[in-house]
């Protein structure tokens, strides 16, 4: 099943204008070109590009042995994924969506981790599981998940949430090069529904801290759609706490 397609960006150049979607595609490129040991995997990653076409054109640019096909597997997918970054490589681990997480969970939350604390620190999982989440766009029953709030809660994850292309590109690369394992949840509703300026080549977003940026167009329908009317207030915590974009309502 496939979500469309959409042209990859390149690793490097001059800022532009980029998709969220895009701005993903565009972070991977630069990670897998940047450092030998990335390699994304995943279920339709390779050949078909991912089913949002995330990772279009990749396949076809470092080769076989570094964006892999997996079977349909998720515990699979993210055991693989552990057992490479115990090893020394830095995975990028796609599950197409959040509801299809569900049979990962025990090697998330028993093995991933606590890989550092069970080792004592001789090995940590410097590993990335991304995957778009969220509803608004009509799909059926487990395409549309929101669970963050399981990995937000558990300790040894770091999850992020990207809300605009730029850090949606600097945030993965930050996730990429960080010590422990990272959950990137991209709002699959926000994929191709908000453009912004994306600086080229490599940089990265600090996961912490906090921002503030103009409401999304996506953000101001769905709050049109609401039973009254609800003040849409931006805030970013860039954070172990979700980055996120809030509605909220006004103290009375």
């Amino acid at each position: 099943m496939a979500a469309g397609s959409t042209s990859a960006p390149g690793a490097g150049g001059g800022a532009r204008e980029l998709t969220l979607l895009q701005a993903v595609t565009e972070a991977m490129a630069v990670a897998l070109e940047r450092d030998p040991a990335v390699l994304v995997l995943g279920e339709d990653v390779g050949k078909n590009g991912g089913v949002f076409r995330a990772t279009d054109g990749l396949q076809a640019r470092f080769g076989e042995e570094r964006v892999v096909d997996t079977p349909l597997a998720e515990s699979g997918i993210v055991g693989a994924a552990l057992g490479l970054a115990a090893c020394g490589f830095r995975p990028i681990a796609e599950i197409q969506f959040m509801g299809f997480l569900y049979p990962a969970l025990d090697q998330l939350f028993s093995h991933v981790s606590r890989l550092r604390l069970r080792s004592r620190g001789r090995y940590s999982a410097p590993l990335v599981v991304r995957m778009p989440y969220g509803g608004g766009v009509r799909a059926p029953e487990l395409h549309s998940e929101s669970a963050e709030a399981h990995i937000a809660h558990t300790p040894g994850l770091k999850l992020v949430v990207p809300s605009t292309p730029a850090d949606a590109k600097g945030l993965l690369l930050a996730a990429v090069e960080d010590p422990d394992p990272v959950i990137v949840m991209e709002p699959m509703r926000l994929y191709r529904a908000v453009r912004g300026h994306v600086p080229g080549g490599y940089y990265t977003t600090p996961i912490g801290g906090r921002d503030v940026h103009p409401v999304p167009p996506a953000v101001l329908g769905a709050q049109e759609r609401l039973p009254r009317a609800v003040p849409a207030v931006p805030v970013e915590v860039r954070a172990q706490p979700v980055e996120a974009v809030i509605i909220s309502s006004h103290k009375k």
